[in-house]
């Protein structure tokens, strides 16, 4: 016995969600390729985990990995070099 087919709107709605999660790990395989230099290290972190990413002037952004596939880094504040520094300690 077959199921009811899903609406337009439904395949729709999974077509634009697929779309946005291929996007996502595509973009994903580009990372750490930028100017054709290799991945420098690769940090395997879990839901919950706090990542800190720091530019080269010293100043960093604090994330927070959430279970989102689509944006899996939530922003939670700005960092000084001075507060990156205290939290490696």
């Amino acid at each position: 016995i077959m199921s009811v087919p899903y609406d337009d709107s439904t395949q729709k709605d999974w077509k634009e969600r697929k779309g946005k999660i291929e996007g996502f790990y595509r973009e994903m395989g580009q990372v750490g390729t930028v100017d054709n230099k290799k991945i420098s290290s690769i940090i395997i972190a879990k839901s919950g985990d706090k990542l800190v990413v720091q530019f080269d002037d010293g100043d960093g952004i604090l994330y927070e990995i959430t279970e989102d596939l689509v944006n899996p880094l939530r922003m939670i504040q700005t960092l000084s070099q001075n507060e990156i520094e205290k939290l490696k300690t």
